[in-house]
């Protein structure tokens, strides 16, 4: 049984406008996903959200106080969260941008964790946010 339950989508991965309004009318709660913990399902706000771990047919989601390990994909949780507050920041790694405290070319800090980040998704990163300092290199 899949331990994600039917969510907000805002990111149109996949799906037409009419589609994502369908889903939105028809949610009650569209500020959060619930997952499977210990045979209940939890709400998870998605600003609780910090990053999230694929590793192949599950899911280890890290929030600000509980770590949740899920049989899902990352994908299906890419699907569903909001795109201008999470972005994939490695092919195993999901990111709350709002919760990014630094960046360098190998790794990003969240909250008080070291994440990787892969080349590909540096140079996206980088590109849309503001730069200040010396040297101005990326």
């Amino acid at each position: 049984m899949k331990e994600l339950v039917k969510s907000y989508s805002s990111n149109g991965n996949g799906h037409s406008q009419e589609m994502e309004d369908e889903l939105e009318g028809e949610l009650l709660i569209k500020d959060a996903i619930f997952v499977r913990s210990k045979g209940s399902l939890v709400k998870v706000k998605f600003e609780d959200i910090l990053w999230m771990k694929g590793d192949g047919n599950y899911t280890t989601l890290v929030t600000r106080t509980s770590v949740y390990s899920l049989r899902n994909i990352l994908k299906d949780f890419e699907t569903v969260l909001p795109i201008n507050d999470f972005m994939r920041i490695h092919k195993s790694y999901i990111v709350r941008l709002e919760e990014i405290l630094s960046i360098n070319p190998r790794e990003l800090t969240v909250g008080k964790d070291v994440v990787p980040v892969g080349r590909t998704y540096y140079q996206n990163l980088t590109k849309g946010i503001i730069k200040l300092g010396a040297g101005g290199a990326d």
